[in-house]
């Protein structure tokens, strides 16, 4: 099957990555390792840019959003999101508990009203992907929209799964403002989805919190060893990157040139619409081998039930995607 469903890198993990798992394989009989952990701080403050002290590493940031949701029941604030966003989000406010506030995207092109988001910031935590999932876009570009919301939220986590992608990042911020998270992932440029790593950039006011909430040692030897070696090869990071960013903007191309709409995507994936429902096009598709993620499938995003989200593969699985997808229109 062709996986273009899940955000997935199509490309395997740098060679170095893979030596750096088999060098540290034979420590796996430990819980931490001083020496692998404080490089692999260092690497990261050094692609980031920031002193290492805002930083924080997680298995996977997904267990970052876990703990977001947990501070965020515990003081009991309610969480701004904008709408539509990552779908995994409303099964899990259902089930924390935890009553939301949204900013709704624009219908036309999904853009997002700042003025409305910064109102119903007050006195909550706000998650906000950008660029968003699954409408791909940018929703923020101002530093100085971002401090407006800071300015009356609880907590602000901005979500940069996509960054390298995009090249925008709101990092400085976390040095102005303390209730300001940057939550990171290696899952998609860095091509270690598998690995499970994730990192938070902030001040010591978050780090301290999150801390509280978490056991410890939960991300694995070779897991560090892995994002280690991949940070020391970033040279094959950003030609990955631009692999996939030329193929997305082919691809927009092909499917904008026999009338379809898709989203100006800073992402790893193309948001279409198809103006007619996506379920049955969705079904054909994976009957030819092609998964591809339809919003008329998850019940809190029908409303867009248009639309497909599909993941950027390699050129030639593109083209065959592309030709099955106009076929079956």
């Amino acid at each position: 099957m062709l996986r273009l469903h899940m955000n997935e890198s199509p490309y395997p993990p740098s060679r170095i990555s893979l030596e750096y798992i088999n060098k540290y394989s034979n420590l796996l009989n430990l819980y931490h390792v001083e020496q692998l952990y404080e490089e692999l701080l260092d690497e990261l403050s050094n692609y980031v840019g920031i002193d290492k002290k805002f930083i924080d590493v997680f298995a996977s940031s997904s267990s970052i959003l876990t703990l977001m949701l947990t501070y965020t029941k515990i003081i009991d604030s309610g969480l701004v999101l904008t709408h539509p966003t990552f779908h995994i989000i409303y099964h899990l406010l259902d089930n924390y508990g935890i009553q939301p506030a949204y900013a709704l995207l624009s219908r036309m092109d999904f853009t997002l009203d700042v003025s409305k988001l910064v109102e119903v910031s007050e006195g909550r935590v706000v998650y906000l992907i950008n660029p968003n999932n699954p409408t791909s876009n940018l929703l923020l570009e101002d530093p100085e929209a971002l401090r407006r919301v800071a300015r009356r939220a609880k907590a602000v986590f901005v979500d940069e799964a996509y960054y390298e992608f995009s090249g925008l990042t709101f990092r400085d911020l976390v040095m102005e403002y303390d209730n300001v998270a940057i939550i990171r992932t290696v899952s998609k440029a860095f091509s270690l989805a598998g690995a499970r790593f994730g990192y938070l950039i902030t001040g010591e006011k978050i780090k301290k919190v999150l801390s509280g909430l978490r056991i410890g040692y939960e991300i694995p030897i070779t897991t560090q060893a892995a994002v280690l070696g991949a940070l020391r090869d970033s040279y094959y990071m950003r030609e990955i990157v631009s692999k996939i960013i030329e193929t997305r903007e082919n691809v927009k191309k092909a499917l904008t040139s026999s009338g379809l709409w898709v989203a100006d995507s800073r992402t790893n994936f193309l948001f279409i619409d198809l103006d007619k429902p996506c379920r049955k096009y969705w079904e054909l598709l994976k009957q030819d081998g092609i998964l591809t993620l339809c919003l008329e499938n998850i019940e809190r995003l029908k409303e867009f039930g248009n639309y497909l989200r599909v993941t950027v593969g390699r050129p030639e699985e593109m083209d065959l995607f592309v030709e099955k997808l106009l076929k079956i229109l």
